[in-house]
Order: C-alpha cells, then sequence, then structure tokens
C-alpha cells in the first residue's frame, strides 16, 4: 500500500481502521533513550483505551541492548571521573567504590536497563509482542531470497531483525483485522511499509501523537493564539526554553596547533529562537484533570536556537626532558551553536472557549541534555594577537 498524508492518516484513524500504534528502534534511539521524557510518556495516554501500543519484541530486545550499553558507558565514565576527582582533592574517605555503590544504589547495568525498560512497559501499558509465534521461518526465507523488503541488495542478513519486526506487526494487524500506524526513521521499515497493506509509516513520533490526538480545532485555534507574537504565551515559554538551555551540558572538542589543549564549556546562554509554522506545532497529548474539567495538554514545538556558550582553553606542552606538562596559559572563546531542538511544553487550559479562558504554562523540557561543541583547529594565542585585521599581501 503506498505511503499515504497525514490527512488521510486522520480519516483511517477516525473511522477506527487503524487502532493501534508502534514504534521502530531508530525512535528510541533519537530520543537517546529517555524514556521518561513527556514525548515518550505521551505513549501512556492509550493506556486502558481500545487503541492499543504495541511493539514488536524484536524491537524491545534491540531497545534492552542500547540501555544496557548506555548504562555501561555512564558507568564507566562515572568511574573514571570519580577516580579523577578523589585523586585531585587527595581523598581517602569514602572510596570510590563508596561513592560508585551511592550512585549505582548497588544494582548493575543489566539490572538497571530491565527496570527502566519495564517501567517503560507498564506506564504506557505496552503490549509486547511475540515475534517468532507470530511468524513463520518460511516468510522470512521467502522474503530474503526474493529480495522483498525490508531485504535489499546489500547485506541482507542485517535485515532479518527488521523483517521479523515487521512481519509480526502485520500478522498481528491481519489477526485483528485493523491497521497500525508505525513510527520509524528506518529506511528499510519505510520500504516495507510502502507494500504493506496493513502498516502505515510516520516519520516523527510527535506528528503521530499529533494525529492519534487530533485535538479539537477550538483547543488548537486557543492555543496557537496563545503562542502568537501578540498572545502572551510565547515569553512565558521563551523563559521556559532559556532555562532550559542553561541546563544542557555542553562539551566541547578541539585540535591544538601546538602542544596540548584542555577545554571546559560553561552554561549556553539563549540568544534567538526561530519559531515553528503553525502547522508544524503538534498537540501530543490531551487530558482531563481534576480541578474544574482543565484541560492538561502537551505540545511539541521544533525549534531552531542559537545558544552562545563560554568555553576556557588550557594550553600546555610535554616536556620530554623533564617529563612534565609545562602550562602555556589560556583564553577562552564564546560560541554561537546553532541548535535544532524539540521542546515538549505542558500547559492547562481552563474554562475553553468562555470569557475566562485561561491558559497556564505547567512546565517545559528540551529533547537534548547533552550537545557537544567542534571548535576544530585552536591556537594558544588570540588571532587578534598577532593579526591585524588586514588580509596578508
Amino acid at each position: 500500500m503506498p505511503l499515504v498524508d497525514d490527512d488521510q492518516i486522520k480519516v483511517l484513524l477516525a473511522d477506527g481502521s487503524i487502532s493501534a500504534i508502534s514504534v521502530d528502534t531508530s525512535i528510541f534511539d533519537e530520543k537517546q533513550l529517555q524514556l521518561d521524557s513527556a514525548t515518550m510518556q505521551a505513549l501512556a495516554t492509550f493506556k486502558g483505551k481500545p487503541f492499543q501500543f504495541v511493539l514488536s519484541s524484536t524491537v524491545e530486545s534491540e531497545v534492552l541492548a542500547h540501555l544496557l550499553k548506555a548504562t555501561e558507558e555512564a558507568l564507566q565514565a562515572a568511574r573514571r571521573g570519580v577516580g579523577k576527582a578523589l585523586a585531585a582533592f587527595g581523598t581517602v574517605a569514602p572510596s570510590r567504590d563508596d561513592l560508585l555503590v551511592q550512585i549505582t544504589g548497588g544494582k548493575t547495568p543489566e539490572e538497571v536497563a530491565k527496570e527502566r525498560w519495564g517501567r517503560f512497559v507498564d506506564d504506557t501499558g505496552c503490549e509486547v509482542l511475540a515475534d517468532t509465534d507470530l511468524v513463520a521461518t518460511s516468510t522470512l526465507f521467502d522474503a530474503y531470497f526474493g529480495g522483498k523488503p525490508p531485504f535489499g541488495t546489500g547485506r541482507k542478513k542485517d535485515e532479518f531483525p527488521d523483517a521479523l519486526a515487521l512481519n509480526a506487526l502485520e500478522n498481528m494487524a491481519k489477526d485483528h483485522g485493523t491497521c497500525i500506524l508505525v513510527v520509524s526513521k528506518d529506511g528499510d521499515w519505510r520500504s516495507y511499509c510502502e507494500k504493506s497493506e496493513k502498516l502505515y509509516l510516520v516519520s516523527e513520533i510527535e506528528r503521530a501523537l499529533s494525529l492519534v490526538t487530533d485535538a479539537p480545532l477550538g483547543l488548537r485555534t486557543a492555543i496557537l493564539a496563545w503562542l502568537s507574537e501578540d498572545g502572551g504565551g510565547r515569553e512565558e515559554v521563551h523563559q521556559g526554553i532559556a532555562h532550559n538551555v542553561e541546563q544542557i551540558d555542553f562539551t566541547a572538542n578541539a585540535h591544538p596547533t601546538h602542544g596540548e589543549v584542555e577545554l571546559f564549556a560553561w552554561a549556553g546562554q539563549i540568544q534567538s529562537i526561530d519559531w515553528p509554522e503553525e502547522g508544524d506545532i503538534d498537540i501530543i497529548e490531551v487530558d482531563e484533570t481534576s480541578e474544574g474539567g482543565a484541560l492538561r495538554v502537551v505540545l511539541s514545538l521544533p525549534l531552531d536556537l542559537v545558544v552562545r556558550v563560554p568555553v576556557e582553553m588550557s594550553f600546555s606542552f610535554w616536556d620530554g626532558v623533564d617529563k612534565e606538562s609545562i602550562g602555556m596559559g589560556g583564553r577562552s572563546v564564546e560560541v554561537d551553536e546553532e541548535l535544532y531542538e524539540r521542546s515538549t511544553v505542558v500547559i492547562e487550559v481552563h474554562k475553553l472557549g468562555s470569557e475566562d479562558e485561561e491558559i497556564v504554562l505547567i512546565e517545559s523540557e528540551l529533547e537534548d541534555r547533552y550537545h557537544e561543541i567542534e571548535l576544530g583547529e585552536v591556537d594558544m594565542f588570540d588571532p587578534e594577537d598577532y593579526w591585524d585585521g588586514e588580509e596578508p599581501e
């Protein structure tokens, strides 16, 4: 079945032809495995409802493997960082092992990864399919030798997990007499969905959630007016984004022209925001709260930001004779970094459509929590120290 546009998907959702949503590993990776983010937790809105959130067990296995790897890397980084700090301050007690136990709670990376995943599955009410029970081996080999999607002409064995996951979703949809909205950025998944009878592809999870939520026109109109330049809400959201930017952990990399350099990046400060067009603002969740019928609404805003980050550089070189590092001073630079970010904004809408209508900003978060700055080649001297601003002859 050919890929269809958003309006056609809305029709299929409205008449019940699509009654489930599924997410590929590529989306979990894009969201940096932040299972507790507002976007990923918005999947919980389907819990206990006829519309289902389903996952292939193959995707579950892949995400668990990625969670384990990320947890192991974080533990290794903590071990190195704590060791360096204890050595620098000459601290004997508590020991590195004592501090790591406090950080990990005495749990192994495997235990932590499984716990995080288990909470996500419970929170969202996700149904994990038994892929191998749903897909016959002959189906996979027929597709493999026939070169059918997701198998391509390259390293076909790499597509076996995708083939198992996609065929499991397809067969589940057939067994239930429904269709599934599939969220993926993977080209192989796209190729399969183009031929599928039951799977409809959307590349952004925010847009998929927006299509399923299908917020009432009156609510969307009120929110867009609040976010407009004259609506009053934009400045509040701006302040929230500015605070979120300050929480991003910036790191910097550079290649010194001579010797070695150590870099330290300070908190960033927002310089400008390029706000999205109205059609790019997704309403990904709408729930009625217990307080006077107010609506809790979660928005997703794609933003282009310019953030100024101060970076300190300390230069040194290694004295091969005395076997020591000799400091050569340092300097600082301010880097204007361009970031493409998604901001998830939670608001409450009170007395919608009345003269007393009010929209209250509850909280906001940015998708990225870490960002690396690449400075390229750097010199220990500021160019202004040896260049008068005129081009050399």
